[in-house]
């Protein structure tokens, strides 16, 4: 599982509010903060060989988990060189070291994953311990999940829920999505549908992607209630506007496998369209061999029956989507 991008999204806005701190802190650490901003300021413009330069000297010399953890981020983005997932995971088991949360929160995932060291359960729950109790609280999930599979301690569905419920009840998206899982596909003997809706239904409200895109497979399996396929479409086309990319074969999928006009018995131009943009996506990002496949196959019925004149729009519309933010 990829570790999700609002993870690091909220690690940049703590690295902010945490550089503040040490820009005003005490005697002693004014070349150290002036590095560190200067660092930071060369990445938020954009300038990644400075930015890099700036935090390893702070990361090395002076031992600053702040800097620590930037590099981190450097390595596991690709800001400015190729992305390095063991290089990453050292970095933040650095920054875990010396007290910072998220960092503490990524290295339990790093050892859960075996990225930098052999998979180890039981280290990642101690890093998730340590980065819930510095207030990183969705980390408790990643503990119950341990729990909730039995992977390196008995397993547990019901401490498993106690563990995370509290984060999801305080409005923590990653938590609620969690609940969420937890429900739909995690222990038989407390799998619920409804309540599994009801927490992905919570945090779509705050527009998380994988909310919409877990409703929709709700929807589409669900037997006991009569959904239209209009609304299983729309919970996975939001999905993909939001740029999650397991919901693009799914949203051409559904496009592509409308009913037709009833005049033409053809797809209407609409849901042709959106079916190409969704599947040529797919192509292009998803990591699933047999989406791919099934996309292209899609692809080429559109291809045949799609006037070729809208192939350059279209494309344009899916590259400018595509592109990063």
């Amino acid at each position: 599982m990829k570790i999700a991008l609002w993870v690091f999204l909220c690690a940049a806005t703590f690295l902010s509010d945490a550089l503040a701190d040490k820009v005003s802190g005490a005697e002693g650490q004014t070349s150290n903060s002036l590095a560190m901003k200067n660092a930071q300021d060369a990445l938020a413009s954009g300038n990644y060989e400075k930015a890099f330069s700036g935090y390893s000297d702070v990361a090395v010399h002076d031992n600053n988990g702040l800097a620590q953890f930037s590099l981190g981020l450097f390595y596991h983005n690709g800001w400015g060189r190729e992305t390095d997932p063991v290089a990453a995971c050292q970095w933040f088991e650095k920054a875990g070291q010396n007290g910072i949360p998220t960092a503490q929160h990524l290295t339990g995932v790093c050892f859960e994953q075996g990225t930098h060291h052999p998979e180890d359960p039981v280290a990642a729950a101690n890093w998730f311990q340590k980065a819930a109790q510095a207030g990183h609280i969705h980390s408790y999930c990643h503990l119950a999940n341990l729990l909730m599979t039995g992977r390196g301690f008995p397993k547990d569905p019901v401490k498993a829920l106690e563990l995370c419920r509290p984060a999801a009840q305080q409005g923590s998206i990653p938590a609620q999505i969690w609940m969420g899982k937890f429900y739909m596909q995690g222990d038989l003997a407390i799998q619920d549908i409804q309540k599994a809706q009801h927490w992905f239904a919570t945090a779509a409200q705050k527009q998380a992607p994988e909310a919409f895109y877990y409703l929709g497979l709700i929807l589409q399996t669900d037997l006991s209630a009569k959904h239209t396929p209009k609304e299983i479409r729309q919970m996975f086309e939001q999905a993909a506007a939001l740029k999650y990319v397991p919901a693009y074969f799914q949203a051409g999928k559904h496009f592509y496998h409308t009913e037709p006009d009833p005049k033409t018995n053809q797809l209407s131009a609409e849901h042709l369209a959106k079916a190409y943009l969704w599947l040529s996506a797919t192509i292009q990002r998803s990591e699933n061999s047999e989406e791919i496949t099934a996309a292209k196959e899609i692809l080429e019925q559109i291809l045949a029956v799609m006037p070729q004149t809208w192939l350059a729009e279209l494309d344009q519309k899916v590259a400018q989507h595509l592109q990063e933010n």
